[in-house]
């Protein structure tokens, strides 16, 4: 009789890697998972795995950490044929030496629980391995070094091969890949996709699909500062290649992001003197840098229209309709000088039709979209999306959507941009035209959400409403939920003035997106002094799960305690 192949597979996400792998002649799978059954079974399509592993005859082990795998297995069942990790990684906040370490201690781990002639099979994305067979392949710093890490355990590698998730019956990535990823069917990601088909029957057009980075160094021109999330590294934490691209293991180190900058009067940074001065990053405001250095690179192609599309963060007030981040998708196109009018009036007209047939779908009610020009707007009409598009560089047209009902979608909002530059693009005299739309605020009006919150969620509840290249009309899962109005009254430092985008900024990091709004209720000013105070209403209610009093009351505590040493305002 032919001996079992005994094959342990650990990190399972929804565990359809593992399924895919049962009930293979002569192999016993023992499939592992970091987290809790009650967390794992959360994960889409996961609990159907989990159920059809313990069918099979498989075994489902669950809180188990790779780097001690002794511990888990009884000494009679240590033995292991084969050890599968696919995309092992530290966690969002994780870089290249933490997960270097992971592989280390998880080598010597296997090393325990292999038989002689076992074989360990790592997958990891391009790149990341620091191997010839890495292309592009990345300095040597900047990799997992994965070679050097398993030699450090008696390990060689023996086989390089790619890993082709479209072979694997049922398997399906758990990994973070965001909105716009192939695999989505987030409505961004719908928007997104009938926008590019839709103008690619219009238009001659590219798609811009390599990384683009998150983190740039250095100070941004024009700009307010204090609406630009910094991050401060000290030089031994300079961020490596990967941590700086967009990609799986980019976790831009919110840990060390600077949520409340101190600024002078124009919002600029200020410097203690003598202060030592840290090697400072900024997240991505905008994709208009790229869009620029596009159509200033040789290979651009004039007629053709190149689109690119990412996720973009600013800081700004908090509204239902105000994203902290959102993707946004940017369109480049070199025209000849004198035609660009029409030719904006023709790309917009095809956004135009793409977004009405996505909304017939959805709902009978009549959308409105409109160019108009610049010159015709005050800057207190702006939303937060416009006004900070006009710090960037002069805009020509502002595209607005308005959905005729009376419900609760906002009315006539700015959902893109058009602006316009002149370039020598060889021997031609051309005139380059940038398009910027952001794409979760059309998704917001056209599926009728009404809290940004919403597309950020988790709950599955939420993406099932949505059918791949489907958008339907959202229906909110969450009746009622219970909501905790809080004041704060406080004094502002004589002579400042006071930086409410910052105030929202630490309200939304302390109660980690749970303040729905925040209204300044009472203001006054001490006639003999000068001294001026503030009081403000904050009301917390989740957009997904029901908020406990004692929550909320813990949140209302340290808020009055970063408002205090961050903005050095006086409790009431």
């Amino acid at each position: 009789m032919e001996a079992v192949r005994r094959v342990l597979l650990l990190g399972e996400g929804n565990f359809s890697f593992a399924a895919s792998l049962c009930g293979a002649a002569g192999t016993h799978v023992v499939a592992t998972c970091y987290e809790s059954e009650e967390e794992a079974s959360g994960r889409g399509r996961a609990a159907e795995s989990i159920r059809r592993l313990r069918e099979g005859g498989a075994e489902v082990v669950f809180s188990v950490d790779c780097t001690k795998l002794k511990d888990y297995f009884l000494p009679e069942k240590r033995q292991f044929d084969c050890i599968y990790f696919n995309f092992p990684h530290c966690g969002r906040k994780a870089g290249v030496v933490k997960n270097r370490e992971l592989l280390a201690r998880f080598f010597h781990s296997s090393a325990e629980v292999l038989t002689e002639e076992g074989e360990v099979h790592v997958a990891l994305c391009n790149g990341q391995g620091g191997t010839p067979a890495d292309q592009p392949r990345r300095e040597w710093h900047n990799s997992w070094q994965i070679v050097a890490v398993a030699a450090g355990a008696g390990f060689i590698l023996s086989n390089v091969h790619p890993f082709k998730a479209e072979t694997i019956h049922g398997y399906q990535c758990t990994g973070y890949r965001g909105f716009l990823e192939r695999n989505s069917n987030h409505p961004v990601r719908t928007v997104k996709d009938k926008l590019t088909a839709d103008l690619s029957q219009a238009f001659p057009l590219q798609n811009i699909d390599y990384y683009l980075s998150l983190l740039h160094q250095g100070h941004l021109n024009g700009v307010c500062h204090s609406n630009v999330f910094w991050i401060i590294l000290s030089p031994e934490e300079t961020p490596s290649t990967e941590e700086m691209s967009d990609g799986l293991a980019n976790a831009v180190l919110f840990s060390h992001v600077d949520f409340c900058r101190d600024t002078d009067k124009s919002g600029w940074l200020n410097v203690q003197e003598g202060c030592h001065i840290s090697k400072q990053y900024y997240l991505r405001p905008s994709l208009l840098p790229y869009a620029q250095a596009i159509a200033q690179r040789g290979a651009f192609l004039p007629g053709t229209l190149h689109v690119l599309s990412g996720p973009v963060f600013r800081k700004c007030l908090i509204t239902p309709y105000s994203m902290p981040v959102f993707h946004e998708m940017v369109f480049v196109c070199a025209v000849n000088r004198g035609t660009e009018n029409s030719y904006i009036q023709m790309l917009v007209n095809n956004i135009k039709t793409s977004m009405h047939s996505l909304h017939q779908t959805v709902s009978s009610f009549k959308l409105n979209i409109n160019l108009q020009e610049a010159t015709s707007f005050e800057t207190t009409e702006l939303n937060d999306f416009a006004a900070f598009e006009s710090q960037l560089s002069k805009i020509q047209y502002f595209i607005c959507m308005e959905i005729d009902t009376s419900g609760s979608c906002e009315k006539g909002s700015c959902v893109g941009i058009i602006r316009t530059a002149h370039y020598e693009l060889g021997s031609s005299k051309l005139v380059v035209v940038f398009a910027s739309l952001n794409l979760d605020l059309l998704a917001m009006l056209i599926c009728g959400i009404s809290d940004w919150r919403m597309l950020w969620t988790s709950d599955r509840r939420f993406l099932s409403q949505f059918p791949r290249g489907e958008l339907r009309l959202f229906k909110s899962f969450s009746l009622y939920p219970p909501s905790y109005v809080h004041d704060v009254s406080f004094w502002v430092p004589d002579g400042e003035q006071f930086d409410e985008v910052a105030f929202h900024t630490i309200a939304r990091q302390v109660s980690g997106e749970m303040v729905l709004s925040i209204q300044l209720i009472d203001s006054f000013q001490q006639s003999e002094t000068g001294r001026k105070s503030l009081c403000y209403r904050l009301t917390f209610q989740s957009c997904d799960k029901a908020l406990s009093r004692q929550e909320v009351a813990e949140m209302q505590l340290l808020f009055r305690k970063e408002i205090n040493q961050h903005l050095r305002v006086t409790l009431r």
